[in-house]
């Protein structure tokens, strides 16, 4: 029977991820639509949860496109895996506690959030949207909150900073050091205060369903993808490689050693790195499998967040992706010790369903959604939030 019931979980979840599934739904009669798991919601303002602005983007956005923002490695279970890791948790409410005044924001590397959610680092953001990274960064200044400009970006980090409030810099390294250091000195003139290297990409993930699709496109797709600005990298003579699979701890040091920023490692799931961190003076970690677009460990990150915190003993804050997709996820992530989280594929869902309009609706919902259950479990602050609020389910 237990065999049975995954079996019918895992053809849910293809179903669930199937672009056709959701073209179909936005063809459904209104008495159908009108029911909020399938309703595809016509105006940003209408969107009352990030899966119905998911359905809208889906309804608006080419195949290739969709596949680029939802393909996981191999057969996507580990990107499964993240979103199912939170029905591992309940919330143990508390009641009779005043919780008119609740305070969402935090203070994370000296940037002040007013609500404990960072936009994660995304390229080729122009492929979902014109506007690309620069809505992306309108709305996060609009919210109060960070964003981690891509080194993979189409705008330059320059011109995203114009854009932005407080903004941050993700790095994939490469061998060409020249390149990296180039790289690099761009954040800092852009203003940028924190350094993000991505450690978990020492060779690309095998996301079959964006390379079967982008190919079933018959090429064009391909073709404006490939014609997009790649802006941090016009202007140098070489070529623009990233990746590198020889990167160590060594390399991580000479990383440090050419920038004035605050230096995180984006891609730590295990205590044993996380103390080698810690011993190298890194000044922050990202538990991230990348949205579990890289290795199909099957581990998910939130299960990976308590080790990695009790590694650090609070000496560096401890951020997380993967999955999160609920004010409740957040909740759960924050009593198990992280500083804050940070979404990915939330927000590219409302870039392509209504612009930079979709990413500030998905901020709204997201810091609405953990001020509820924040109230409903008489937490009326972040630092209120730990692990007794959290009961592991059977």
């Amino acid at each position: 029977m237990q065999d049975i019931d995954l079996d019918r979980r895992e053809l849910l979840g293809f179903l669930l991820r199937s672009p056709l599934l959701w073209a179909a739904a936005a063809a459904l009669p209104d008495a159908a639509r009108a029911r909020p798991e399938l309703a595809v919601p016509e105006a940003v303002s209408d969107a009352l949860d990030v899966f119905q602005i998911e359905r809208a983007a889906r309804a608006r956005l080419d195949l290739p496109t969709i596949h680029f923002i939802v393909s996981g490695a191999d057969d996507g279970k580990t990107m499964q895996a993240n979103r199912d890791a939170f029905d591992d948790w309940a919330i143990r409410v508390r009641r009779l506690i005043d919780v008119s005044r609740i305070d969402l924001s935090r203070e994370v590397l000296g940037e002040k959030l007013a609500v404990p959610v960072i936009l994660a680092p995304v390229g080729n953001q122009q492929s979902i949207h014109p506007d690309g990274e620069l809505a992306s960064a309108r709305a996060a200044k609009q919210a109060g909150q960070v964003l981690i400009g891509s080194t993979l970006s189409n705008f330059i980090v320059s011109e995203i900073a114009r854009e932005a409030g407080p903004l941050w810099f993700q790095l994939y390294a490469s061998a060409d050091r020249k390149l990296t250091e180039k790289l690099i000195g761009g954040a800092e003139e852009a203003g940028c205060r924190v350094l993000v290297l991505t450690v978990d990409s020492n060779t690309r993930g095998n996301r079959e369903g964006e390379r079967w699709w982008a190919r079933a496109a018959g090429g064009p797709a391909e073709g404006t993808r490939a014609a997009l600005r790649l802006g941090n990298f016009e202007g140098y003579p070489g070529p623009p490689r990233v990746g590198d699979a020889a990167l160590d701890w060594k390399s991580m040091d000479w990383i440090r050693s050419r920038t004035r920023m605050k230096l995180v490692l984006k891609g730590i799931v295990t205590r044993e790195d996380t103390e080698l961190a810690l011993a190298h003076g890194v000044d922050g970690i990202v538990v991230s499998n990348h949205g579990g677009r890289q290795e199909e460990s099957l581990r998910a990150t939130l299960g990976c967040l308590p080790e990695v915190v009790e590694a650090s003993a609070g000496r560096v804050p401890v951020l997380i992706d993967g999955g999160f997709r609920r004010g409740t996820d957040i909740f759960k992530a924050l009593a198990l010790g992280a500083s804050a989280v940070c979404i990915g594929r939330p927000y590219l869902w409302g870039l392509g369903a209504f612009g930079e309009e979709g990413v500030a609706r998905v901020l709204v919902i997201l810091r609405e959604e953990l001020k509820r259950i924040m109230q409903f479990a008489g937490t009326t602050s972040l630092a209120a939030i730990n692990a007794s609020y959290l009961e592991r389910r059977s």
